[in-house]
């Protein structure tokens, strides 16, 4: 059995003979969030402590947002906190924040209301750490938070697992209370269901479309079906990344429509700088404002630590199939229903059964105002027949619900919208090998929608005669 970290283990590295140290003070303004991030990645890269930089970063931009948040200024109206770095090669490595105020940060018990966000963001540091704690400063002026990370390079008891590669421990004498006292698990709706706890042991949507499409926020559980996937399915990473592309190619084009408000609901893990949604959004209008919205408390976390600093992203911990208690948050409300918007479901719709993606569309449809588009990007059950239903069984074994549609299927879920022309496409794929002697032309439909009055047309039984589907770059008639 691994040792389990205490305050003592972390006092001993502090004043280790070995120990190496950098710190710096800040104002105790937003920018700072950035400045934090920025002093951390330097700091270690210069100690070559690579593996830890990931993990160090979004704790100390964390504790560095909540500093400046809750830190009252002093007399003259200023503020400062301080970030330090101390680091035993082969031990650990202990990163500190200290702030003038001296209440200590406890995680409170949040319903879901307004952004439910108090006591969540505390979650990556419990989830990153091996170890961490709260004390009052030496001058008595306001507390330091410490995180200890143990050193990954150092040769680790069989079988111990490190602070990325673990499940959330339970609660104990030195560690935050449990995920539902900590405000990881927002209270159900009447007749719905708990928002999903952060839990690394098990694979999620989010992380292992992340590992599939190259990414690094995923763990053990999200990669060993990761593999899976693309074992049964070698084209599942082109297919993700081009409806991704694609996503942001549409987001671009509704930007050059004059649509500033953005609604990315199901939006998955943020991108790295220049790939996400308002990215996108405001490299046509600088006045864009987007809000991320996803069940997943990983996803709110990154895009909290992320985003801390830009006023016009906003993140939203919500389950979009509750689709009317997420319109009534605060977040949602400070969209301007006066002016047309974007909604966003792109990949999302598969990951929901045909009950709720319907309600989840109907509801959209009658709250969206006059003007605005449903953009849809949506795993094509047709694309490649063969591989399809090995996908769909093992993200059953998993636990987890996926369903892509036929184009017949995607029609019929989308009535009530007035597709846009051409009309659904099939975003193509290339370079790609044959596999299996077949070559699949496209991994996704995509389409937009417009919500106008009056209420628009259902397609009847000829409808798919007339559906046109882009794959390769070359049009096909959709019976075909």
């Amino acid at each position: 059995m691994s040792h389990r970290i205490t305050r003592s283990d972390l006092l001993r590295a502090l004043d280790s003979p070995a120990a190496v140290s950098a710190c710096v003070a800040l104002p105790s303004r937003l920018e700072s969030v950035r400045q934090t991030r920025r002093f951390v990645s330097d700091q270690l890269g210069r100690w070559g402590c690579e593996s830890l930089t990931d993990s160090t970063v979004r704790i100390c931009s964390e504790l560095a947002a909540n500093a400046v948040t809750h830190a009252e200024p002093d007399a003259e109206g200023r503020g400062e906190i301080m970030v330090s770095l101390t680091f035993v090669a082969g031990e650990a490595l202990i990163a500190q924040v200290a702030d003038s105020d001296p209440t200590p940060p406890v995680p409170k018990i949040t319903r879901p209301q307004g952004l439910a966000e108090s006591g969540r963001g505390l979650s990556i540091v419990t989830t990153l750490s091996d170890y961490w704690s709260a004390s009052p400063r030496s001058d008595g002026q306001g507390k330091t938070v410490s995180a200890y990370l143990r050193d990954h390079q150092q040769a680790l008891a069989p079988g111990a697992p490190s602070a990325a590669d673990r499940a959330l421990p339970p609660a104990g004498q030195d560690r935050v209370p449990s995920e539902d006292a900590a405000g990881l698990v927002a209270a159900a709706e009447p007749g719905g269901t708990a928002l999903p706890q952060l839990d690394f042991s098990k694979p999620a949507v989010a992380r292992v479309c992340d590992y599939i499409t190259g990414g690094t926020d995923n763990y053990p559980a999200d990669r060993a079906l990761g593999r899976q996937l693309l074992a049964v399915a070698p084209w599942l990473d082109r297919a993700a990344a081009a409806a991704r592309a694609h996503g942001q190619h549409v987001v671009r084009h509704l930007a050059s429509q004059g649509i500033v408000q953005f609604l990315d609901l199901g939006c998955g893990l943020p991108r790295r700088r220049g790939r996400n949604v308002h990215d996108a959004a405001q490299d046509v209008q600088r006045e864009a404002s987007v809000v991320y919205v996803d069940r997943d408390p990983m996803v709110q976390a990154h895009i909290r630590t992320l985003f801390e600093e830009t006023p016009r992203e906003m993140g939203l911990h919500a389950d979009i199939t509750l689709t009317e208690a997420m319109l009534a948050q605060p977040a949602i409300a400070r969209l301007d229903r006066r002016r047309p918007m974007a909604v966003l479901l792109h990949e999302v719709l598969p990951w929901i059964d045909d009950d709720k993606a319907r309600t989840l569309l109907d509801t959209l449809r009658s709250w969206v105002p006059n003007g605005s588009v449903l953009s849809v990007v949506h795993a094509a059950a047709d694309s490649h027949p063969e591989s399809t239903p090995d996908l769909v069984a093992l993200y059953h074994e998993a636990g987890i619900l996926y369903q892509p549609r036929t184009l017949e299927q995607l029609l019929a879920l989308t009535a009530d919208w007035d597709v846009d022309g051409p009309g659904i496409t099939a975003v193509p794929l290339e370079g790609l090998r044959a596999v299996d002697g077949r070559e699949p032309l496209y991994g996704s439909y995509a389409f937009t929608a417009s919500a106008s009055e009056p209420a628009v047309r259902r397609p009847g039984p000829d409808a798919l005669a007339h559906t046109s589907v882009a794959a390769g770059g070359a049009y096909r008639e959709a019976t075909r």
